[in-house]
């Protein structure tokens, strides 16, 4: 991958390509600028006034000002209020937490749960005790036994339960005995019995809680409580304190969005101020201002030719070329060098005015596809301009031709017509003729001066449409007979038909892509490289053509054209 640096270079290199957009560019910021020469000074005071913002329309900021400062302070607090309400709870968490990490067995290890759940039973049971046997001293009364004998401490001794049932059956005994009404001695003697009991049942109890007592000092001591304070102490209120804190922020920001509103309110109306204070004073001289309208109209055509060219990249070079498609660059063709020769034979004045078979481009081209052995010379010259295809298929062949090989250049795009314009011969029925209508190489075939003492062969693509199709078949047909005949075999086809097959109907299926630099998309480019091998055909290169577009002109009236060299006979 090229680095961003020779990846812009090349899209500038690009962009310089084109100077007739940049010019047009050019001409038309620089009429822009004659014409405000001509308006924008009448106008500057009528528009200078009506943008020239009143004075009673600036906004005071002070007050805004001094509100943001009050709400940030209670910002302030609220957040220092949070923090203290945060640091209590805390506290109160760390004190809870050290006083579970503090209730260890009397060994100081740490208790199971098993045994601190028996020692929460046995601590319940003491305290459930204590309560019943206050309660039967206070109030010695007969529920107040029994409720003391069916408490769950008291449960499973048999002592218990006989004293209880000796209380049930005298109370029973007694309620018979107070339906009856008036003081009785035995009523009294069962209230004394009772009272016996209940005090018995209180003894029991006492023992039971005793015995409760030394069971818990076994297990340990007792859990570690925090202190009456603290406990009494309510839980902080961090919601309250959160959404008191948000609430300042919200008041805040609400501040602060309305200073920077007037603030920038200020700066809009100091921005109509100065531009009102610019329309009235004087302007740069009118030379001054065409110099940079004519500047600045430069650089915005170079600028919007970059733009476009970073949207839709062209090939700038070779080396560009390689990379986009991974085939090689078999040549560079730079522009045609003036030569003073060229001038002096009416031969070389009439000839093709492209013709250049020394230039070190088309060599190198041929150098590369007529390798040493080959007997016979066989390729498709394409691209996307049928021009440029033309004239390195004409050159190729002028090459081929100095090397002493009978040539033959066969032109199969009709749409353009491109070679017969290019070597400036006569045109025939050529390959339309041969499809359509029967006609034979004979007929169709011209022979093209490449030189003083160089001709080769050419089939014109004729008049009429031309099917793929029907070209493919030809070609296939005669293969044979053409290499029989010829040592170089150069065709011209469009893409489309190099797409569709027509260089697989040849034995040797070699294609050159002809591409040109500034103006081939790298994409366009791309795809059709990869389609022209998808169609079985082989891509041996590309060819740059680093020059000015050719043009090639309209056939000259056959009295002008130049008369065709005698041919050999086939």
């Amino acid at each position: 991958m090229p680095s961003s640096a020779t990846w812009i270079a090349a899209r500038a290199r690009n962009a310089l390509r084109r100077p007739l957009f940049i010019s047009a560019v050019s001409l038309l910021t620089f009429v822009a600028s004659l014409l405000a020469l001509i308006v924008v000074p009448q106008q500057a005071k009528k528009a200078a006034n009506a943008i020239r913002p009143p004075a009673a329309s600036r906004p005071d900021t002070e007050p805004t000002a001094t509100a943001l400062v009050e709400a940030e302070r209670q910002v302030v607090a609220a957040e220092s209020l949070l923090a203290q309400t945060r640091g209590e709870l805390v506290r109160l968490v760390a004190a809870t937490a050290a006083a579970s990490n503090a209730d260890t067995a009397a060994g100081g290890g740490q208790l199971g749960s098993e045994f601190r759940s028996r020692r929460d039973t046995l601590t319940a049971h003491v305290d459930l005790l204590g309560r019943l046997i206050a309660r039967s001293e206070n109030a010695p009364l007969l529920g107040s036994y029994r409720a003391l004998a069916q408490a769950a401490p008291m449960q499973g001794d048999p002592r218990v339960k006989l004293v209880l049932d000796s209380l049930v059956e005298i109370e029973r005994e007694r309620e018979s005995y107070s339906a009856v009404g008036g003081v009785d001695p035995v009523f009294v003697a069962l209230t004394a019995r009772a009272n016996e009991l209940g005090r018995a049942i209180e003894a029991l109890a006492a023992a039971r809680r005793s015995t409760i007592k030394q069971e818990l000092a076994t297990l340990g001591p007792a859990a570690p409580t925090i202190s009456a304070a603290m406990a009494a102490r309510p839980l902080p209120d961090t919601f309250a304190r959160a959404q008191a804190r948000d609430d300042a922020r919200t008041a805040a920001a609400g501040v602060a969005a309305r200073l920077a509103r007037e603030r920038a309110e200020l700066v809009q109306l100091d921005a109509r101020e100065g531009r009102a204070k610019e329309l009235l004073s004087l302007g740069p001289p009118p030379s001054a201002m065409l110099a940079a309208a004519l500047v600045f109209g430069a650089m915005l055509g170079f600028g919007i030719a970059l733009f476009n060219e970073v949207r839709h990249p062209r090939i700038a070079d070779a080396l560009e070329a390689e990379r986009a498609t991974g085939v090689r660059v078999l040549g560079v063709i730079n522009p045609l060098p003036p030569s003073p020769e060229r001038g002096r034979r009416a031969a070389d004045r009439a000839g093709p005015q492209y013709l250049d078979p020394g230039g070190d481009g088309h060599q190198l081209v041929y150098l590369t596809i007529a390798t040493v052995g080959s007997s016979t010379v066989m390729i498709t010259v394409t691209g996307d301009s049928p021009t440029i295809a033309a004239v390195v298929a004409m050159n190729f062949a002028a090459i081929a031709a100095d090397e002493a090989r009978s040539t033959i250049l066969i032109d199969t795009d009709s749409a353009a017509s491109s070679v017969t314009a290019a070597l400036r011969i006569r045109g025939s029925a050529g390959m339309s003729g041969m499809v359509n209508d029967g006609a034979t190489w004979s007929d169709v075939r011209r022979t093209a001066r490449l030189g003083r003492d160089r001709t080769a062969d050419v089939v014109p693509s004729g008049a009429g449409a031309l099917s793929t199709e029907g070209v493919s078949e030809l070609l296939q047909r005669e293969s044979a007979r053409l290499v029989k005949r010829y040592d170089a075999i150069v065709v011209v086809s469009s893409p489309e038909q190099v797409i569709a097959g027509v260089p697989s109907a040849l034995p040797v299926a070699d294609v050159v892509y002809c591409v040109r630099a500034g103006h081939t998309s790298i994409e366009d480019l791309k795809q059709a490289v990869a389609s022209i091998q998808e169609s079985g055909s082989n891509v041996r290169g590309l060819v740059l053509w680093n020059a000015p577009q050719p043009v090639l002109a309209a056939l000259r009236p056959t009295e002008e054209v130049e008369p065709e060299p005698v041919a050999a006979a086939s």
